[in-house]
């Protein structure tokens, strides 16, 4: 019984280090990253994504927030481990229609420009995991 119980207390403390989150870039690690830079043309690739996931993407209303150098980190259940990534946030309002023809009113995304690739980090920054850089 003994043992049962000594098991099961070790898978349960392996299960927790596995919800560890990964730590914060460090600040000489945020000083001495490579930003990048940001494309002219970064509306038209934003504009371009959602061409792909929208309905009606013809009928749909861009509002581009200022663009900042910045990172975003992944979570720790991500495929990449809690990733870091540095470049250009690309924060955007979106009004699209929906199915029934209505717009859906303003929806934030936030998109990061980095390394020539534009990446969807919306879901990093619903968790306050996408920070600016001075």
């Amino acid at each position: 019984m003994k043992k049962i119980a000594i098991i099961s207390a070790l898978i349960a403390s392996l299960a927790l280090v596995g919800c560890a989150t990964q730590p914060p870039p460090s600040p000489a690690q945020i000083s001495s990253a490579s930003y990048g830079e940001l494309p002219n043309n970064y509306q038209d690739l934003v504009k371009t994504h959602f061409s792909a996931t929208l309905k009606d993407p013809y009928s749909a209303q861009y509002t581009f927030l200022p663009t900042f150098k910045g990172y975003a980190q992944d979570g720790p259940w991500a495929p990449t481990g809690g990733r870091v990534t540095y470049g250009y946030i690309i924060p955007v309002l979106v009004n699209a229609k929906n199915s029934y023809g209505g717009y859906t009113g303003n929806q934030k995304h936030v998109f990061i420009f980095s390394d020539g690739v534009l990446y969807d980090t919306t879901l990093n920054e619903a968790y306050g995991r996408v920070k600016p850089v001075n």
